[in-house]
C-alpha cells in the first residue's frame, strides 16, 4: 500500500513540475542553451525529489522482494 501512496504523491509532484515548466514556456525555448541547461537541471531536480519521496514513504519495504521462510 505504501508503494501506491508514494507513486501517487510522485505523480502529483511531477504533474505540478510539468505544469510549472509549461507555464514558464520551457517547451518553446528548449533550443536555447541557457534554457536547455535550466530545463535539464529542473528535470534532474524533479527526479531526485521523486526518489526522495519514494524512499521516505516506503522506507525499506521496496527492498523486501521475498518474505523470509
Amino acid at each position: 500500500m505504501k508503494n501506491i501512496q508514494a507513486i501517487f504523491i510522485m505523480f502529483i509532484w511531477t504533474a505540478f513540475s510539468i505544469l510549472l515548466l509549461y507555464l514558464l514556456e520551457a517547451h518553446i525555448y528548449y533550443r536555447e542553451v541557457v534554457w536547455a541547461i535550466c530545463i535539464a537541471a529542473a528535470l534532474l531536480f524533479v527526479h531526485m525529489v521523486n526518489m526522495a519521496i519514494y524512499f521516505n514513504i516506503t522506507g525499506k519495504e521496496p527492498y523486501k522482494w521475498f518474505k523470509s521462510q
